[in-house]
């Protein structure tokens, strides 16, 4: 079945240092891979917005429009881009993806959401209220006339806020819910089965480490350890930790809506984490945590706002991939030598490591288990 919906791509961002440059490299991957899944769904067209040109040559190889953007961030604004792109273009119903925000997602995904535009009128779709990468909405037009947010996060919410229509919540899927924004998530995504072909060719030649992901898989998997979850956690991932993990969970969540609220660039984030870290210092921090646990996974960015750090991307990235040698900031190096240096498996991200990272992290070692049964079952 062919479905009346425009599937609208946005890949770009600044790259400054080699690390990000492996980071575009392997998120270019993910846009080719969506682009064969959504023609696989059936979805009408496909319309992708990059400065990157090798990209454009690539995706327009498979017949997707393409609007070649300004290389450089500093005056981009989300919605008023996607607002140029939907009217110059007349588009009806529309889904909204940044490039790297669901490298796990299946055909048959996109075709449910393809039913849900075609089928509903009025109507804005998402994968989180709050916080989204994945939106949908119908008609096009809707846009027109509202104040619209410079980030995507926010902009179901815009909507909604400011007009009648309707808002569906997509479902709860691993594939809907893990996005990709720091290496931290490739680690995570490298373990998994599921990623496509293109994806798993570029994570393949990056060669990061992953085994502090395969530490903490065993954690996972071992009834008497524990795991430390710090980070925006809501409370349905809670549930799935509690039923889909044979470990105890220790979770801390706190700064829910970080972003989307804007308490980051008001400096309003104030962490309980963050407090401890600063009353007992980085490694008596990281020895403490031993003591408690078996395995972390640390949603960082809550720290470095709280600790008020102006950091650069590069700086951030190889803080998640331990490399200190290339970290600028001096404290942030101090941070991360005293994490690697924990007697215990720490994973340093963003807030998609402690959402659908874990949530990878969990699939995939039940997929192990189940594996590893399948294997004794035979031999036997």
């Amino acid at each position: 079945m062919n479905f009346p919906v425009t599937l609208v791509i946005f890949e770009g961002g600044s790259v400054e240092s080699p690390l990000e440059e492996e980071f575009c490299r392997i998120r270019q991957a993910f846009v080719i891979d969506l682009i064969q899944k959504s023609q696989q769904a059936g979805l009408q067209k496909i319309v992708l917005c990059t400065p990157y040109v090798d990209l454009a040559k690539r995706a327009a190889s498979y017949g997707v429009e393409i609007e070649l953007e300004a290389l450089g961030t500093e005056n981009f604004h989300f919605g008023q881009r996607l607002l140029q792109v939907v009217s110059s273009r007349n588009l009806d119903r529309v889904l909204y993806m940044g490039g790297a925000s669901a490298p796990l997602i299946s055909s048959d995904e996109l075709q449910y959401i393809g039913h849900l535009l075609t089928d509903h009128q009025r109507v804005v779709v998402a994968n989180n209220f709050y916080s989204a990468d994945i939106i949908g909405f119908s008609p096009g037009t809707i846009l027109q006339g509202l104040v619209l947010p410079a980030i995507d996060n926010s902009l179901p919410s815009a909507i909604t806020q400011q007009t009648d229509v309707r808002f569906i919540s997509l479902q709860r899927t691993l594939g809907l819910q893990f996005d990709v924004d720091t290496p931290g998530d490739l680690l995570v995504l490298a373990t998994h089965p599921g990623v496509g072909i293109h994806t798993k060719q570029a994570l393949t030649s990056a060669a990061f480490d992953g085994s502090r992901c395969t530490l903490i898989k065993e954690v996972i998997n071992d009834p008497l350890s524990e795991l430390v979850v710090f980070g925006r956690v809501g409370a349905l991932l809670f549930k799935y930790l509690d039923e889909g993990t044979r470990c105890r969970i220790r979770l801390y969540s706190e700064e829910r809506g970080l972003k989307s609220l804007g308490r980051d660039v008001r400096g309003e984030v104030i962490s309980l984490f963050g407090q401890l870290i600063e009353s007992l210092g980085y490694s008596e921090f990281f020895q403490f945590l031993g003591q408690i646990c078996n395995g972390a996974l640390l949603d960082t960015r809550i720290l470095f706002s709280h600790f008020g750090w102006n950091l650069s991307q590069s700086d951030r990235f190889y803080s998640d991939l331990g490399l200190t040698d290339k970290i600028v900031h001096p404290q942030l190096r101090e941070f991360t030598q005293a994490a690697f240096a924990a007697d215990i498996p720490v994973l340093l991200g963003g807030h998609s490591l402690v959402t659908g990272g874990l949530w990878a992290l969990i699939e995939a070692s039940y997929r192990i288990r189940i594996d590893l049964s399948n294997t004794e079952k035979n031999t036997i």
